[in-house]
């Protein structure tokens, strides 16, 4: 059973959704009507993830890289529990 977090993703703006993460992927998901359909349902299979980077703004920052090249940040309101949660679902060694 997998995890749920409140996150933003940082996407041509703020986007205030949530995170849920499993053993096969990272989903964001957010109700907000004004968000691009492509964003509303993301999905980052755990196999296509390349690493998750943080860094320290005024809250923890998260950045996905995707083996493609592309990279997704988030806002994520509780880094310890994402990075727990991480661990045990990924097959990453950090």
């Amino acid at each position: 059973m997998g995890k749920t977090f409140v996150c933003s993703l940082c996407r041509n703006g703020i986007i205030g959704g949530g995170l849920y993460i499993d053993e096969q992927s990272i989903t964001y998901s957010t109700q907000k009507l004004t968000v691009s359909p492509l964003y509303r349902n993301l999905v980052l299979p755990m196999n296509e993830i390349r690493e998750l980077s943080w860094s320290q703004m005024v809250v923890p920052v998260a950045a996905i890289s995707m083996k493609d090249g592309e990279c997704y940040k988030f806002i994520i309101y509780n880094k310890s529990g994402f990075e727990k949660a991480y661990k045990q679902y990924s097959n990453h060694q950090e």
